[in-house]
């Protein structure tokens, strides 16, 4: 089934009932009522994408339900006797660990929202790392964050965030929050000196300012399948960087209710090793 096809059924899902998932009870297919958490899966890739240097990226993703009652998870593409099955709530069962699909696969590079049941939410978790099939024998990847509501800031930094040469650095920024269709987000990029090492005296210098677009997908009835989204896959363009080897990127909208949410990869043009840098 085409990927386009799966949304569009996955959105009609959206507005029906289906049976229980437990204690015979009926359950909504789409997302349901309030409160409920919203996560992010940030990069999520089915298929292996080629990459530099004869480089295969994958990512390897995992949900887990540490309680002792079944756990729902919206947004997970899952079969059963029916095709229907992979377009409504799966009920992820106590102990149970899996390696899901995802409802919109071909675009979840980009990312993706899940939504967790208020009732179990703490106990769904989640791992996510990034690796290169290449070079498989040597690194077991890189770990990447699966952020929930809570994570998401009005303001934040990027701290440490290396320059030099040889590496190569890609900055993403991810919303749940959709403001306007297009909203905007000011990125500050400040000179690090790692001479410091008291805490009074000059403050950081500010190397320049850039403002980015977060970018939508469409939606498909009234939930949002992907967060907003802008990448800058050359830091330079953000500001003048000079002989800047170290940096820290403020990032902050241009809304004061939109909460965002980023992350820096930092790859070594030779080597392959990948280094994630996230708001701490």
């Amino acid at each position: 089934m085409r990927p386009r096809t799966r949304i569009a059924l996955a959105a009609l899902a959206l507005a029906v009932a289906t049976p229980a998932a437990r204690g015979g009870e009926p359950r909504p297919q789409g997302p349901p009522p309030e409160p409920r958490e919203r996560v992010i899966v940030p990069v999520f890739t089915p298929e292996p994408i080629p990459g530099v240097n004869g480089a295969s990226w994958t990512t390897d993703f995992w949900i887990a339900n540490q309680g002792t009652d079944a756990a729902v998870v919206f947004g997970v593409f899952w079969d059963c006797m029916i095709p229907e099955c992979g377009f409504v709530p799966a009920s992820v069962e106590p102990g149970r660990t899996f390696q899901p699909h995802l409802l919109d696969e071909a675009a979840a590079a980009h990312g993706e929202i899940l939504y967790l049941e208020q009732a179990t939410r703490d106990d769904v978790r989640f791992g996510l790392r990034f690796r290169d099939l290449s070079r498989q024998e040597s690194t077991w990847g890189t770990e990447l964050p699966v952020p929930r509501e809570e994570d998401f800031r009005r303001r934040f930094s990027l701290v440490d965030v290396p320059v030099e040469e040889g590496f190569r650095q890609t900055l993403r920024i991810y919303s749940l929050d959709r403001i306007e269709d297009v909203d905007d987000v000011i990125v500050r990029v400040y000179r690090l000196d790692p001479s410091r090492d008291q805490p009074s005296g000059d403050a950081d210098e500010l190397l320049g300012t850039s403002t980015l677009s977060l970018a939508y997908a469409p939606l498909y009835g009234s939930t949002p399948i992907h967060p907003g989204y802008a990448e800058v896959t050359d830091l330079s363009t953000l500001a003048p960087l000079g002989d800047a080897q170290r940096i820290r990127l403020e990032i902050e909208p241009v809304a004061a209710s939109l909460r965002l949410w980023a992350f820096v990869t930092v790859i070594h043009n030779e080597t392959q090793h990948a280094t994630v840098i996230t708001p701490q």
